[in-house]
C-alpha cells in the first residue's frame, strides 16, 4: 500500500465509524488490515467500542471555544512577535484546540506505542472528585457533620436553629467538598472548597451580617429595611439584593468581588464611609494590605462556573490550576522544574470528571507529565 492510502486510513476509519463509508473505501481499509498482523491489531482498537466511550468522553471535557477566541484575540492586539517563554501559552491554547479538532486522528497515528495518562501514573491512593461535605459548629462547640443527603442536611440545620442557646453557627466547608445552604432570611449561599461562613440563628433587625473565609457566590433576597453585610478579611460588602461571587482565600493576594447582577458597595472594613459602588459584570480587587482596589470587567461565568460543575481556566498559570485542583480533589503537589509553575492554560473542565481525566487534560495541552504516589502529585516535564 502506498503512502498516501495510507495516509487516509484514519479518515476511512471515521467514515466506518459513521456508516457512511463506500464499497471502494472499504475495499481499501480491508488491504490494509490485511496488509500486516499490526495493522489488523490497530484497527481492532480503534474500532473498539471501549476506547472510543474514552475518547469522546476526553473530547467532551475540552471547550475548543475559548482557546480558540483566545488566539483570535491575541493574533489582533499582538503588534510585535513574542518568543521564548511567552509563546508558551499560546502554544498551550493552540494544543488544546488541535486535540479536539485532530483527536482522532493523533489516536491512530500513536499506534498504540505510547501509554496513556493512566499508565504513566503510579497510583496508590485514590484521588476522587469532592462531594457536598461541611461541618456545622455551635458556638458552644459542638460539631455537626453535613452530607449528600439535602433532606437530612435541611432537618440538622433547622433543629439547630430552633436551639434557643445557639448564637453564630460556623459552616465549614474541607478541601474536596462544597456546600449549599439557605439562611433564615432565604438568602442562598454556595460555598466552595476550603471556605468557611459564619452566621446568626437570626438576623437582627436593622442589618443582616455573615463573614466569610475562601470563596462564597451569594444570592441575597431584596430587603430594603435590612442590608446584607458580608465581612471577608478587612473588606466589607454591603448589600441589598443581588448575585455576586466572593473569593478571600488565604494564599490570595486580593480580595476578589464579582457582580453578577444588582449592585453592591465595597469599604475597607474599619472605614465604611469609603464606599465603592460597583456594578454588574465587574470585578473589584482589593489588596489585603489594605492599599488599594481596582475594578475591572470580566466574564462572571468565568469566575462563578465553579458553583455550576465546572472548572473554567483563562489565562490561568499551572501553578493556580493546580491550587484550584488540589482544594477539590483534596492531593499535595509539587514541581520537578519550579518554571512549569507560569505555563498558562484555557478550558474547561467539568468539576467532577475522574481525576485522572482532569491530569490528561493537562498534559496533553500543555507537555506535562504527572506522577500520583499516595496523595501527592509530582508535576515534571513530558520527557
Amino acid at each position: 500500500m502506498n503512502t498516501s492510502q495510507n495516509t487516509n486510513i484514519p479518515h476511512l476509519l471515521l467514515r466506518a465509524i459513521a456508516g457512511t463509508i463506500t464499497a471502494a473505501e472499504q475495499a481499501t481499509l480491508d488491504a490494509w488490515r490485511k496488509a500486516s498482523p499490526a495493522n489488523e491489531r490497530l484497527y481492532r482498537k480503534m474500532m473498539s467500542p471501549e476506547r472510543l466511550q474514552a475518547e469522546l468522553q476526553h473530547r467532551k471535557m475540552i471547550d475548543t471555544r475559548r482557546p480558540l477566541e483566545d488566539m483570535k484575540r491575541r493574533i489582533a492586539s499582538a503588534s510585535k512577535p513574542s518568543w521564548g517563554v511567552r509563546l508558551r501559552p499560546w502554544i498551550a491554547a493552540a494544543c488544546v484546540t488541535a486535540l479536539f479538532c485532530t483527536g482522532f486522528v493523533k489516536m491512530f497515528h500513536r499506534q498504540g506505542n505510547t501509554p496513556t495518562v493512566a499508565e504513566r501514573v503510579d497510583t496508590t491512593q485514590a484521588i476522587t472528585p469532592g462531594t457536598s461535605h461541611a461541618f456545622l459548629t455551635m458556638a458552644g462547640g459542638e460539631r455537626l457533620e453535613l452530607g449528600n443527603d439535602a433532606r437530612a442536611n435541611a432537618d440538622i440545620i433547622k433543629r439547630v436553629m430552633q436551639d434557643e442557646g445557639v448564637g453564630d453557627v460556623s459552616l465549614d466547608v474541607p478541601r474536596g467538598g462544597e456546600f449549599h445552604i439557605m439562611l433564615e432570611d432565604s438568602t442562598e449561599v454556595w460555598l466552595n472548597a476550603q471556605s468557611r461562613l459564619v452566621y446568626p440563628k437570626e438576623f437582627a433587625a436593622a442589618e443582616r451580617r455573615v463573614q466569610v473565609e475562601g470563596e462564597a457566590y451569594f444570592r441575597v433576597r431584596k430587603d430594603a429595611e435590612r442590608p446584607f453585610l458580608v465581612t471577608t478579611g478587612g473588606q466589607q460588602v454591603k448589600v441589598y439584593g443581588t448575585e455576586f461571587n466572593i473569593r478571600s482565600y488565604a494564599d490570595d493576594a486580593h480580595i476578589a468581588t464579582t457582580l453578577v447582577s444588582g449592585s453592591v458597595s465595597l469599604s475597607p472594613k474599619e472605614s465604611p464611609q469609603q464606599e465603592l459602588m460597583l456594578t454588574p459584570g465587574h470585578q473589584a480587587l482589593f489588596s489585603k494590605n489594605g492599599e488599594s482596589t481596582r475594578v475591572r470587567s470580566v466574564d462572571t461565568s468565568v469566575v462563578t462556573a465553579w458553583k455550576d460543575g465546572k472548572f473554567v481556566f483563562e489565562d490561568q498559570t499551572l501553578d493556580q490550576i493546580m491550587r484550584e485542583l488540589s482544594r477539590w480533589y483534596d492531593f499535595k503537589y509539587r514541581y520537578t522544574d519550579p518554571s512549569l509553575k507560569q505555563i498558562e492554560f484555557m478550558g474547561s473542565i467539568p468539576r467532577h470528571s475522574d481525576f485522572h481525566a482532569a491530569l490528561a487534560l493537562l498534559r496533553k495541552s500543555g507537555g506535562l507529565r504527572f506522577k500520583v504516589v499516595g496523595n501527592e502529585v509530582v508535576v515534571s516535564p513530558e520527557k
